[in-house]
């Protein structure tokens, strides 16, 4: 598990710390656990970070979600996808427009891994039923959503509680040299939509909400098509894009060794 390869999430463990660990042989929590010392290392820094590997081991065991989100440095949190892969939800929301200070969600649309559900403004859609919805995630993955999603969630239902680690698949992404927007990545990692639905952007997801505004179901089934797509879809590309940031973590780990 890639998380548990990793030292510099500890206190008092920077970049250097944490190659005197590798460079001794140490590449995993268990393996730091099982020494009895590391050349270069305080004894009191040892028996600290030894300390914080069995608490962190212990939230690990719980699937202490709330944990992680405290403490675990957000840019990390993508390491916990295989960690909590029975509990991630994939979130995506439509909108009136960009701004949350005066547009409105008018979709939010939650998968599982193994169901969605679409929550539509005026037939349902509130905090309570967003919070009942997400009540079991331990890691919540988005598209942008730490800038654009949560932020308008939190302005339009005040008090909503998301203190859950985020994977924003845009940022991690960017990582590993996957920029652009959410079609263009996935059209990159060979994803691919409906063709009833592909050629639908966030524009047209506004156009199509004002439309059933004034009566148009058809229209409401097409954003609705279309946001399931946009929430399905991460779930195909999150662990790609993991993946390839296991891989940049590996190569970086090696280079600092030679």
């Amino acid at each position: 598990m890639v998380l548990k390869s990793k030292f510099r999430i500890f206190n008092d463990i920077g970049p250097v710390s944490e190659d005197i660990i590798y460079a001794a042989g140490i590449y995993s929590w268990n393996g730091f656990l099982e020494s009895e010392g590391v050349s270069g290392l305080t004894q009191r820094l040892y028996e600290s970070t030894s300390e914080q590997i069995k608490e962190w081991s212990n939230a690990l065991e719980m699937k202490d979600a709330k944990f992680f989100a405290t403490n675990l440095q957000s840019s990390m949190h993508w390491m916990l996808l295989k960690e909590f892969q029975e509990h991630v939800c994939y979130l995506d929301i439509e909108t009136t427009g960009l701004y949350r200070d005066f547009d409105k969600v008018t979709v939010v649309g939650i998968y599982d891994g193994h169901s969605f559900q679409n929550l539509v403004r005026g037939r349902g859609l509130s905090k309570k039923a967003i919070q009942k919805s997400l009540s079991g995630c331990k890691l919540l993955v988005t598209y942008y959503g730490s800038c654009f999603d949560l932020p308008f969630l939190q302005s339009e239902f005040y008090g909503i509680d998301l203190n859950i680690p985020h994977f924003d698949l845009c940022f991690g992404g960017r990582k590993v040299g996957l920029t652009g927007g959410l079609k263009k990545i996935e059209r990159r990692l060979g994803i691919s939509r409906d063709s009833s639905i592909s050629s639908v952007d966030g524009f047209e997801a506004v156009t199509l909400w004002y439309s059933f505004q004034k009566g148009n179901e058809k229209s409401l089934k097409k954003l609705l098509d279309y946001c399931m797509a946009d929430t399905i879809n991460l779930s195909k590309m999150a662990p790609l894009v993991f993946e390839k940031l296991n891989q940049l973590e590996t190569s970086i780990r090696l280079d600092h060794l030679n």
